[in-house]
């Protein structure tokens, strides 16, 4: 079942709605007729939130927690909010995750979560909302700011 938005003009008349799903938003006009498809989320989502620590620990890398990084924080600012595509955001997750420690990270887990952040449009948390959802992360990355 596809989420449905519907669109206004500035004077707030209706100027149609919009489809997403499977990552494709499909946009009609006020008379049900299809206009175009677009991937990812249309119209784009403002941006309230600064992300700008985001880029600095996918720079610098993390010592413990990289996975629960890329899955609630990384893929979520790389795909929606930067709009990579599924094969960039595998490589920077990639390069992130082998920047710092050791261990293994299986490229079909991070296609699947990045599909899923794209497919539901997640959003990263702020700083301030990843500090009451997961402390010990939150704790990791005030060490590299």
């Amino acid at each position: 079942m596809p989420k449905r938005t519907i669109l206004h003009y500035p004077d707030d008349t209706n100027a149609g709605y919009t489809e997403l799903e499977d990552g494709i938003t499909r946009v009609f006009n006020e008379n049900d007729e299809f206009l175009f498809e677009v991937d990812g989320i249309f119209p784009p989502r403002q941006r309230k939130a600064n992300y700008d620590w985001v880029e600095k620990v996918l720079d610098k890398g993390l010592n413990d927690g990289r996975k629960r990084f890329i899955l609630y924080v990384a893929s979520r600012y790389l795909v929606n909010v930067k709009g990579l595509n599924e094969e960039e955001a595998v490589k920077e997750l990639e390069d992130f995750y082998y920047k710092t420690g050791n261990g293994k990270i299986y490229d079909t887990w991070l296609r699947s979560v990045v599909r899923g952040v794209k497919t539901k449009g997640f959003m990263p948390p702020s700083l301030k909302k990843l500090q009451e959802k997961d402390p010990k992360l939150y704790e990791e990355i005030v060490k590299i700011l």
